[in-house]
């Protein structure tokens, strides 16, 4: 299972042609929330951020899924990710993911105490859909999932319960049964 990342940022993410501490903040974040391919959108001019990230100029959702495809072969969903919420913490990333593994048709989308955040995880079948409102929320803890944050402002971060009687498919040994 890959999931690509699709970063929104915005012209003022590159300062004196160097990427900002929110943008470097959230292109490690999705890296190490386990998101590959990483594409940025929104920038106003052209930067390498080789070997985590590549600039994109999808002009969308469904032009990023499938450049994502193109680049690597079997990505499954897109990790939309606004630069706005650069505190994300790289858990909230995996516990997407994660869910995604469990629900792959299903749009899911970070969540913190019931509230629905930005972060959105969309399977590639699905991102011509413009309806939003049948996403499943994934509650990760993570209050930066809801509230802009670059990352340097300190947010309620707690780790959401472990549901200790799930195995998850790819924990599965064979011959059991899920």
């Amino acid at each position: 299972m890959t999931i690509a990342a699709l970063i929104l940022a915005d012209p003022e993410s590159l300062t004196k042609g160097s990427p900002s501490p929110a943008l470097t903040r959230l292109i490690e974040a999705a890296w190490s929330g386990g998101a590959h391919p990483i594409l940025i959108a929104g920038l106003s001019v052209e930067h390498n951020f080789a070997p985590l990230a590549q600039t994109t100029e999808a002009s969308d959702q469904k032009a990023a899924g499938a450049e994502a495809l193109r680049l690597v072969g079997g990505t499954s969903a897109l990790l939309t990710l606004p630069i706005a919420h650069a505190g994300v913490d790289p858990e909230t990333i995996t516990a997407l993911i994660a869910a995604h593994g469990r629900e792959a048709n299903v749009v899911l989308r970070a969540a913190f105490n019931g509230s629905a955040g930005p972060i959105q995880l969309t399977p590639l079948s699905l991102l011509e859909q413009t309806d939003n409102e049948t996403a499943t929320l994934i509650e990760c803890g993570d209050e930066a999932a809801v509230r802009p944050s670059d990352g340097r402002t300190r947010l309620s971060y707690e780790a959401p319960p472990a549901d200790t009687n799930a195995v998850d498919p790819w924990e599965r040994r064979g011959g059991e049964e899920g």
